[in-house]
């Protein structure tokens, strides 16, 4: 990530083009894109200007679901409103798709160590998005101990928000991992036996 940002201008806009790239067909306004990258809106109607500016996207007017605050009072309704989507004509989608979509090539152990917070992790495996297998019923399977769940899943939406689709997860302890195991559980099996890669394996290592 950190030579890709260096590359194409920072980290938000690399997350920013990873997002439209991977929904090429679809017009965002501001406020999702900001919500979907964990981006500041300023810092998103920026780059999506400059975006703009280079060809990479086109502006579209288009009616979307717009949510106003006031107070605690949350409304939405159907707005015509500046929108954003990928250019067709733009000659470099298909080589950025490739260049950005790389993820194959990302540290593995760097990825597993983004989660040392949510727990004593005792099995890490990466599959789908990481080994380039579509077909795959994950792309992490994430076991420990005294996992938090809740930090798990912040974790695991910002990693959706930095490749820009949603990571598809798993998270268990220790005991329902073994239990579910054992018991032929076809979700675990499928991901254990279709192809994967072990990052961190401490389950099998204390048998």
């Amino acid at each position: 990530m950190e030579l890709l940002a260096k590359l194409l201008g920072g980290v938000e806009r690399v997350k920013i083009m990873r997002y439209f790239l991977h929904h090429d067909d679809s017009i965002f306004s501001v406020h999702t894109i900001s919500e979907k990258t964990k981006s500041k809106s300023p810092l998103v109607r920026k780059e999506l200007t400059a975006l703009a500016s280079f060809g990479f996207l086109e502006k579209k007017r288009a009616k979307m679901v717009v949510e106003r605050k006031s107070g605690k009072k949350i409304t939405s309704k159907v707005e015509e409103v500046n929108g954003y989507k990928v250019s067709s004509s733009f000659p470099h989608n298909q080589a950025l798709k490739e260049l950005l979509f790389d993820f194959q090539s990302l540290d593995k152990r760097e990825l597993a160590a983004r989660f040392k917070t949510v727990g004593r992790i005792k099995l890490f495996l990466v599959a789908g998005v990481f080994i380039g297998d579509e077909k795959s019923r994950v792309d992490i399977l994430l076991v420990g101990e005294s996992v938090n769940k809740v930090k798990a899943d912040k974790a695991f939406d910002l990693l959706s928000a930095e490749i820009g689709r949603e990571v598809i997860y798993a998270v268990m302890d220790v005991e329902e991992y073994e239990y579910r195991y054992k018991m032929y559980d076809k979700f675990v099996r499928d991901i254990s036996e279709m192809e994967h890669e072990v990052v961190i394996d401490k389950v099998r290592e204390k048998k």
